[in-house]
């Protein structure tokens, strides 16, 4: 075998630009000023979490401290990736384009994250932020409906007002056949996968209703999501919280107030669905319907805090706090603490079993970083991460919402001549 011939030589003058060694560098830089971020230079909180500085869970005095271990070894990773990008500026034929730099980021960002153990870390792009931003104002694209999983099928939950959905007549409870032509056995998050795309983009969905298909094509475009809905059922004031964004618990002390007015004698809040929100509104939303005590007792990396009830209570009438397999984070947390202050009968199937606290920073180059900093507990001190809350009246989902009414049966067994709770002569605990 003949040997490969050596390329020529370079003039001395034209030095071989090395566009892989200065980026790979540049890399290695951004990595690092992203994970350590614990020195304080690079991030500020952004607005849409405020579960950090603002409930003051990150102890001002340790929050920018260094760690030397983990400098020492990020220091290293940095040297291996120079290490590397130098073999290949020199020997290899490919090269590495600044303008890749983005992608590459968002890779090797990624990449330590999954090895952290963390399964809630994220990085957000800036154009991802931007829609997790949009998302949380109660903003998205998209064609206005909720979707569950119920009996191997795939149902509309929810369509939200003023929506392309709505628009279609398609309303809950319809039956999802087809997207865009395909038709199988959707799993739930496939299904919202295939729907979800850009502003102004279409989608063409078949569902059915009554035995009967019917063809939609829809056009995706700006839906402002309701937070917050309530009607009165009889003398039940029926609350329905989608998430717990800002200004929740304003929003159901309207809706308490008003349905009052209506002649209220109890109340169901639904968060079935819900997967949680701002910490601060979990324990907003329980003082509307505790009047003192603890809420959560929740656990950093440097100590445990007991968080106590905040603001004036709403209502003392009988409470029902409706929940599914869905209902997650800050949802667990104010069913766990109305659960074990005796305040309210829980309702439906056990729920999912998060019981930790993300936080997100903003990053100095665009986007953010999502992690975790803290575990939460009932006021008893029941776990709830990977556990859950156990219904006091378990329920399965089904055709014609037996959730919801097995939720009406016992509210309105609680519901006294006076409408205040009955408690069958015994006192609901307090926990201090």
């Amino acid at each position: 075998m003949e040997p490969i011939p050596s390329a020529p030589a370079l003039p001395e003058t034209a030095a071989k630009p090395r566009i892989f060694g200065r980026a790979m560098a540049t890399i290695a830089v951004f990595l690092l000023a992203a994970l350590l971020f614990s020195a304080g230079n690079i991030a500020s909180y952004l607005g849409i979490v405020d579960i950090g500085d603002q409930l003051r869970l990150i102890d001002p005095d340790t929050k920018g401290s260094d760690d030397p271990e983990a400098i020492a070894r990020f220091e290293q990773l940095a040297a291996r990736l120079r290490e590397v990008a130098n073999i290949l500026d020199d020997e290899a034929l490919a090269t590495f384009a600044q303008s890749s730099l983005d992608a590459d980021t968002s890779t090797a960002i990624r990449a330590l994250l999954e090895s952290s153990g963390d399964q809630y870390a994220r990085y957000f792009t800036k154009e991802e932020l931007a829609e997790y931003q949009r998302m949380t104002r109660g903003e998205y694209y998209g064609i206005g409906i909720v979707l569950t999983a119920r009996d191997e099928l795939i149902r509309v939950l929810d369509v939200y007002p003023d929506s392309p959905a709505q628009e279609a007549g398609i309303k809950p409870d319809d039956i999802l056949v087809a997207i865009d032509g395909v038709r199988k056995q959707w799993e739930l998050s496939e299904a919202t996968e295939a729907i979800h795309r850009d502003e102004g983009d279409q989608v063409t969905i078949i569902w059915m209703r009554d035995g009967q298909e019917r063809t939609t094509p829809l056009t995706l475009r700006s839906v402002t999501v309701p937070n917050c809905t309530w009607e009165l059922q009889g003398d039940v004031g029926y609350i329905r919280l989608y998430r717990y964004r800002e200004g929740s618990a304003e929003e159901i002390r309207t809706a308490v107030t008003e349905l009052e007015k209506l002649g209220a004698g109890g109340f169901i809040l639904d968060v079935r669905d819900n997967p949680g929100g701002l910490l601060s509104q979990s324990i907003d939303v329980t003082s509307l319907f505790v009047e003192r005590g603890t809420v959560v007792e929740i656990e950093t990396k440097n100590r445990i805090e007991r968080k106590q009830v905040s603001g004036k209570i709403a209502t003392n009438k009988p409470l029902v706090y409706l929940v599914n397999s869905r209902s997650a984070s800050a949802s667990e947390l104010v069913g766990a603490a109305l659960q074990d202050h005796g305040r309210a009968t829980i309702v439906g199937e056990k729920t999912f079993g998060k019981g930790t606290v993300q936080d997100m920073r903003e990053l100095s180059f665009g986007g953010a970083l999502k992690y975790t900093i803290a575990h939460y507990y009932s006021p008893d001190g029941v776990a709830i991460d990977g556990v859950g809350i156990t219904p006091d009246i378990e329920v399965a989902p089904g055709a014609e919402d037996p959730q919801l009414a097995a939720a009406l049966d016992a509210l309105r067994a609680m519901i006294g001549t006076d409408g205040t709770i009955d408690t069958g002569g015994v006192v609901p605990a307090q926990t201090d």
